[in-house]
């Protein structure tokens, strides 16, 4: 078994400052995961994935696959979704 010994910090205190991998920041760096423009893309395409699925699992309601249609109706709206959305908000 290892133990890893790190210097002890004067005020106990974790430093800001780091790279990617340790999740810290550098300072000035922008801390939000998504940016607005990303996220309005990515919430608009899930609702268009979602209303698109729902009506291709009405319209197939008196088939035995109905379910899977809509998904697959649902998946190819969000993916056409996105790549639409990308366009005209650019």
């Amino acid at each position: 078994m290892s133990k890893i010994v790190r210097p002890a910090r004067s005020n106990g205190e974790v430093p800001r400052t780091g790279n990617g991998e340790t999740g810290s920041r550098r300072p000035g760096e922008d801390p939000r995961l998504l940016t607005l423009r990303s996220a309005a893309i990515l919430g608009a395409s899930v609702l268009i994935a979602v209303i698109a699925g729902g009506l291709t699992y009405l319209g197939t309601r008196g088939v035995i696959a109905g379910l899977a249609w809509a998904a697959l109706g649902g998946g190819a709206a969000f993916a056409g979704a996105i790549r639409l959305l990308n366009s005209i908000i650019d």
